[in-house]
């Protein structure tokens, strides 16, 4: 599947990446990862909403399988979970059925199963993004914490 760790891999992530290769040496250089990250995020938001459209839009358009940006209000990069096209249920409970149907060609079950992979390659990305901007942040308010002793 090397395909899908080009496509999901390269971009926003590797720019933040070599942050972490690098020794830090003060709080500005954790405030510019922490930005370069949030812009990550940002790439990463809309590419959720990109991959999920043209999933629904195209593979899925005829099943009732549907992608979807989900997180909590104030996450910075979204992951995309399974649904049901009605938008009622939500899991990987549903692509397991879905899969596990008689009447899905192997090509399509093929097509599904390599949208699952970048599915989790990409999750795998925003859990990143969002881990890290997250530690970030308590790490720049320890330091904060720290300087309030200064005399």
């Amino acid at each position: 599947m090397n395909t899908a760790s080009n496509s999901y891999g390269n971009d926003a992530f590797n720019s933040y990446a070599k942050g972490f290769l690098k020794p830090f040496k003060g709080k500005g250089e954790l405030i510019r990862l922490r930005d370069e990250l949030e812009d990550s995020a940002r790439v990463a938001r809309q590419e959720a909403i990109d991959m999920a459209s043209q999933a629904n839009g195209g593979l899925l358009k005829s099943t009732d399988l549907w992608l979807t940006p989900w997180g909590k209000s104030g996450i910075p990069a979204r992951t995309l979970q399974w649904r049901d096209n009605k938008q009622r249920s939500m899991g990987l409970w549903l692509l397991e059925t879905f899969l596990s149907r008689a009447d899905i060609s192997e090509a399509m079950r093929q097509s599904v199963i390599d949208l699952e992979v970048q599915r989790c390659v990409f999750n795998a990305k925003a859990a990143t993004i969002n881990w890290s901007i997250k530690r970030i942040g308590k790490a720049l308010a320890d330091i904060e914490h720290a300087v309030s002793f200064q005399r």
